[in-house]
């Protein structure tokens, strides 16, 4: 059965456990990324729809051709999910996705709302999975129209840890989704994605602890 845990946007930071490491408890060499590849209507990988920047400790990735609007059911839903694959980590460690970042161009008419979530699991478990849910919506009476930006972190209690590292210094298959979904009634408007100043965007840090 799988195991998912839904975590609300802007979620409290959980105390700190003694399995928790602080910035310097952290393998050396620290790890590589591998390869990536994307999947999703938001990121076809028959197009340059993404571009990733930074190594595997702080990666970006704009996500050129990831927008949601509500002219149809189908365009009111969009996803990216990036898959990498980790390696050349000292023996000993386990790593999870800790605190997740997106931004991107909203607009909302009055009464309509954006719900965006973002999961994350390692291949070798899938099984385990932790998504993060948030919601942006627009209770007033004009157009909302503006950029926005949004982290959230996973308490401790929920991260979801790679396989025990090897002598052969294998992280695994790290799996993270970004979704959107648009919810208007009747003739309300809602777009979330890009503007001349503004594409959207994801990127993440983790937490690691020892095997």
């Amino acid at each position: 059965m799988r195991s998912t845990h839904l975590l609300p946007l802007l979620s409290s930071l959980a105390a700190a456990t003694p399995l928790t490491l602080t910035a310097r408890e952290t393998p050396s060499p620290p790890p590589r990324i591998v390869s990536v590849s994307y999947s999703g209507n938001g990121c076809p990988s028959a197009s340059p729809a993404v571009d990733r920047t930074g190594g595997f400790d702080d990666i970006s990735l704009r996500l050129n051709s990831f927008e949601a609007r509500t002219t149809t059911v189908q365009d009111s839903s969009v996803n990216c999910q990036a898959h990498l694959s980790i390696a050349g980590s000292a023996a000993g460690w386990q790593v999870g996705v800790k605190d997740v970042y997106v931004k991107g161009h909203l607009v909302l008419d009055p009464g309509a709302s954006l719900d965006y979530y973002v999961t994350s699991f390692w291949s070798e478990d899938a099984d385990r999975t932790v998504t993060i849910k948030g919601t942006l919506d627009n209770t007033g009476a004009s157009q909302l129209n503006q950029d926005v930006e949004a982290r959230t972190t996973v308490p401790d209690s929920q991260v979801v840890y790679s396989p025990c590292t090897g002598a052969a210094g294998d992280v695994g298959l790290l799996n993270v989704n970004f979704r959107v979904a648009l919810q208007a009634a009747g003739a309300q408007y809602g777009y979330f994605g890009k503007d001349p100043d503004t594409t959207a965007s994801e990127s993440w840090s983790y937490v690691w602890r020892r095997c």
